[in-house]
């Protein structure tokens, strides 16, 4: 039988946060001790909050408004959610998630339960614990402690990432398996002379520029750029995936002439690349883009 555990709430630390926040399927359905099979898509972890299975509708609502959230290691040292603060942004009505708001961007489904909004936490880091333990957290964008444009905000004095423990509730988790050394880097440039290479007229990283991934099983999942190289997702299922650029980030018109897999030009530059992932694989992709006139 499926058991919801959900950590936050339960002492004193969290009482000025009311309601529940707890892990699900992307449907809303329990996973027995939390112990999810893979951290993405639709075998992977989803945020949901409110009243639990069974419930009636005003149980354990969260009080209605904006909230941020994030996904660390369990003692919360380590952060692992991987884009900005505000695309990790979502919306709280008549005590449910009733989905993305600001900046969010991570996708989201139904709860068949309750009719609230889903949303799923990838993409994340594999986390330092070893046994596969991970902490999600939430906090109203009021009480938040930084700037929510960068990824990570130290806060220091009980605060992690920007998180104020005492204004946040949290839900510990676990992926099967524990972490796993597979990952996707992916980097953005502006060739900006347009001669289709890495060199020094290329602008390199290029932030907050879309990325869409859509994995063996076609779930799709699309983050923006950051700053500096990183896994982008991490414990990926082995498989065949597709990797889109956006057109454009909003600056511009561009046209895609730089495709470059682990250190080797593509001969013919695509928006769409296919990149094969084995175990224990790191995959290093950077797309680059000529601004046209």
């Amino acid at each position: 039988m499926a058991v919801a555990v959900v950590l936050a709430g339960a002492t004193s630390a969290f009482a000025q946060l009311p309601g529940a926040v707890f892990t699900t399927t992307m449907t809303g359905d329990r996973v027995n001790a939390n112990i999810y099979q893979a951290k993405c898509g639709v075998n992977g972890v989803w945020l949901d909050g409110g009243p639990g299975p069974n419930a009636p509708q005003d149980a354990a609502g969260l009080p209605d408004g904006d909230y941020y959230f994030q996904v660390t290691d369990p003692s919360a040292k380590t952060l692992l959610s991987t884009d900005a603060v505000m695309n990790r942004q979502f919306h709280v009505a008549a005590g449910i998630i009733s989905g993305l708001s600001g900046s969010g961007n991570h996708n989201t489904s139904v709860d068949l339960d309750h009719g609230a909004t889903t949303v799923e936490l990838c993409a994340f880091l594999d986390t330092p614990n070893p046994g596969g333990v991970y902490k999600v957290w939430i906090t109203p964008v009021g009480k938040f402690s930084g700037d929510p444009t960068k990824v990570d905000n130290a806060c220091g004095h009980g605060c992690f990432h920007g998180f104020i423990p005492s204004f946040s509730k949290t839900d510990n988790f676990k992926v099967k398996g524990g972490p796993s050394a597979a990952c996707l880097e992916i980097l953005k440039v502006i060739d900006s002379n347009g001669n289709g290479q890495l060199d020094g007229n290329s602008v390199d990283p290029l932030v907050s520029w879309p990325v869409t991934i859509v994995d063996p099983l076609g779930t799709s999942n699309t983050f923006w750029t950051g700053v500096e190289k990183e896994c982008t997702f991490a414990q990926l299922p082995v498989g065949l995936y597709t990797i889109t650029e956006g057109a454009t980030n909003g600056t511009g018109t561009y046209a895609v002439t730089i495709n470059w897999l682990d250190g080797t030009y593509l001969k013919i530059p695509d928006t769409s690349v296919l990149v094969r992932v084995k175990n224990n694989a790191t995959r290093e992709l950077v797309f680059g883009n000529a601004p046209t006139k």
